[in-house]
């Protein structure tokens, strides 16, 4: 009983690898559009560019409304309450941390390949077969 079960665990696993590989294989179709997205662009590359530029954007954007509220908690909803004030000092500093670790994510890709956040990558790159040094050139 026991290794039937573990068959049909097999199985499953095998069928939803074949799957989600079958995704990358076939031309992938986005059902949703991202903002910012070119209508009508059916490449998974350009699909996931869209999908990382809109998180930088929103992140931005939560950062400068968390900033801002930040400040107006301290301003004036604290009324020189202490506890009050270091929460909204908090608040602060912890968004632009968030906006800092955005920044900073975005810097790290840009260092490794420019195209990753230029949205000029359009196909996934391929490392080279160099054991044959004609196929190295």
């Amino acid at each position: 009983m026991r290794l039937d079960k573990n068959k049909s665990i097999l199985f499953i696993g095998l069928v939803f690898l074949f799957q989600t590989t079958s995704v990358f294989a076939g031309g992938y179709t986005t059902k949703e559009l991202i903002p910012g997205e070119a209508v009508g662009s059916n490449d998974f590359m350009t699909y996931l560019n869209s999908f990382y530029n809109f998180g930088i954007a929103i992140s931005a954007l939560l950062a400068v409304f968390m900033i801002g509220f930040g400040a107006f908690k301290y301003v004036a909803l604290s009324a020189g309450n202490a506890s009050t004030m270091s929460d909204a000092k908090e608040t602060v500093y912890s968004a632009i941390f968030g906006l800092t670790l955005a920044l900073i994510a975005w810097l790290i890709l840009y260092v490794i390949n420019p195209d990753l956040v230029n949205n000029s990558m359009t196909t996934i790159p391929t490392i080279k077969d160099c054991t044959n040094p004609a196929n190295c050139k």
